[in-house]
């Protein structure tokens, strides 16, 4: 994208309205066009930014002794780190597009990125990373847990992998440590070897850049090996790989909503399915719309109950690995 020469000042109304999240795409324009001259805009997201790891720290403390021995897995943590303007996922995604010769406008990019929450005047959550590839026709897939041989066999296959990494880390300034905790970057993955990795980065004017494969593994390593692989849909297999949440123990209590959840979870199935004209059946019978779950949870067979009960405990479970803590109101 390129930049206007011309200053760009941000009113106290449109910070207000920023930070209250009813900023208009004009506004988002302004903020970001600032952030590249204005050291005081700057100060100000930066103390915001801190402001809310603190918030969350505070929140990571009051969890229970079980959610604070899993490894939590940032999908919130913000791709930011490009120039001033915190477009480094837009960037990559661009580069990607333009790689592939599809054509975008990057007025439209930045109106869906606002209108769609993906993109904030600090970054990219981790889990938005890859939507204006799905928006464009790309079949898209994302991984937590992943390594230096997934990266090979996406690259063999003809993806196009951006990875989630630390930027000092990257550079080489272990020293901060404060500042190399979290994952604050996107780059494309063009090759990789034994010795060496060569990515686009959004920062670098260089069209790739070279990086010793063990300073690429270590700064890659703080978004818990985080990739997205986009290819065409003709080329794209779908392999898939749920998170593994096998580090994830529930107390007791948080256990007995699992009953709860599965009950529900029929529930509405069985709501679905009527408002689609099914009925009870002895057998299934798909011409005639007809089933034999479609009775209350606790006349289901035991296998049909173990799958709602999988699901929930599934969710549940996941949810403690995303970060998020179940606090039961007393009453």
């Amino acid at each position: 994208m390129k930049k206007s020469s011309k200053k760009v000042s941000v009113s106290d109304e449109v910070l207000a309205a920023y930070f209250d999240g009813e900023a208009t795409l004009a506004e988002y324009d302004a903020i970001f066009e600032a952030l590249g001259h204005d050291e005081e805009l700057r100060e100000i997201m930066q103390v915001a930014r801190k402001v809310d790891d603190e918030v969350n720290l505070n929140m990571l403390g009051a969890m229970s002794a079980t959610s604070r021995r899993v490894r939590i897995l940032p999908i919130d943590a913000l791709a930011a780190k490009c120039d001033n303007s915190n477009l480094c996922c837009v960037e990559c995604e661009k580069y990607v597009m333009r790689r592939r010769g599809i054509g975008f406008d990057e007025e439209a990019i930045l109106e869906a990125a606002v209108d769609n929450n993906w993109q904030k005047c600090e970054g990219t959550a981790l889990h938005n990373v890859g939507r204006h590839l799905e928006r464009y026709g790309l079949y898209v897939t994302r991984r937590y847990q992943s390594s230096v041989a997934d990266i090979e066999r996406a690259l063999a296959a003809g993806d196009d992998v951006i990875v989630a990494l630390n930027q000092y880390l990257l550079a080489g300034y272990d020293a901060m440590a404060t500042e190399c905790q979290r994952p604050d970057h996107v780059v494309v993955v063009l090759a990789i070897d034994e010795e060496s990795v060569t990515l686009y980065d959004p920062n670098d004017i260089a069209d790739s850049v070279k990086h010793p494969l063990q300073q690429f593994q270590k700064a890659w390593a703080v978004s818990e090996n985080y990739i997205v692989a986009a290819n065409t849909r003709d080329n794209k297999e779908y392999d898939p790989k749920p998170i593994d949440i096998t580090d994830v123990e529930l107390s007791a209590d948080i256990c007995e909503l699992r009953e709860a959840i599965a009950e529900n979870a029929h529930e509405i199935w069985a709501e679905s399915r009527r408002a689609e004209g099914w009925t009870y059946g002895p057998e299934r019978n798909d011409t005639l719309k007809q089933t034999p779950d479609l009775v209350p949870y606790a006349e289901l067979e035991d296998s049909e109950k173990q799958y709602d009960r999988e699901m929930a405990m599934q969710t549940i479970k996941l949810m403690y690995k995303l970060g998020y803590e179940i606090v039961k109101t007393k009453r």
